[in-house]
């Protein structure tokens, strides 16, 4: 196909073919007026479409969160599984450099936050959070021998006291890394490693 076929076929589509061509001074006006026009409007309807388009995805959006939000019953409660068991650190004498977030990090393989609810031969706490570790809702720890490095705060376990507790091994991590919750850069030290 050549130039001239393809202008010949162009020729016999085109809608306006049969329409006498517009003198040059209105084609000059008309393309003027389409070169300086700011914005050109659209017609009423034109610009309606788009705002009820945005309104009917509004609308189903909200609708479909209503049926698909959460309910408002309350939060099921874990199931009662055996207490974890953490064996006290040995006693002895021992001296520890400045707790770090990676060592903790590294080294725990158990962590959590929980509140004393007894205290016997066990320690029995309540789990509110588990930082690193399976989850647990009862943790059972050996009450402390005699040490030179105890927990940080008070040094023992009292009932109704929030404590955070890090274990390796089955066994808590002391120097530094558990203690009661509120001693003085023992969270802010949970938080960096977990």
């Amino acid at each position: 196909m050549t130039d001239d076929d393809l202008r010949n076929r162009l020729r016999r589509t085109d809608p306006a073919a049969s329409l006498a061509p517009l003198p040059p001074d209105r084609v000059s006006r008309l393309l003027e007026e389409s070169m300086s026009a700011d914005v050109v409007a659209l017609p009423a309807r034109r610009r309606l479409l788009p705002v009820l388009a945005a309104a009917a995805v509004l609308l189903l959006a909200g609708a479909g969160w209503l049926v698909f939000r959460p309910s408002s019953s309350p939060t099921p409660t874990l199931p009662t599984a055996a207490p974890v068991h953490l064996a006290a650190p040995a006693g002895g004498q021992a001296k520890c450099r400045e707790p770090q977030a990676a060592t903790l990090a590294e080294n725990a393989d158990f962590a959590f936050a929980g509140t004393v609810t007894g205290i016997g031969d066990l320690v029995t706490l309540q789990v509110s959070k588990v930082y690193k570790g399976a989850a647990a809702s009862t943790v059972q720890v050996e009450q402390q021998g005699d040490s030179s490095e105890t927990l940080m705060g008070s040094g023992k376990f009292e009932t109704g006291k929030s404590y955070l507790v890090a274990a390796s091994a089955g066994t808590v991590l002391i120097c530094g890394y558990s203690g009661e919750a509120d001693a003085p850069g023992l969270l802010a030290l949970y938080e960096q490693a977990f």
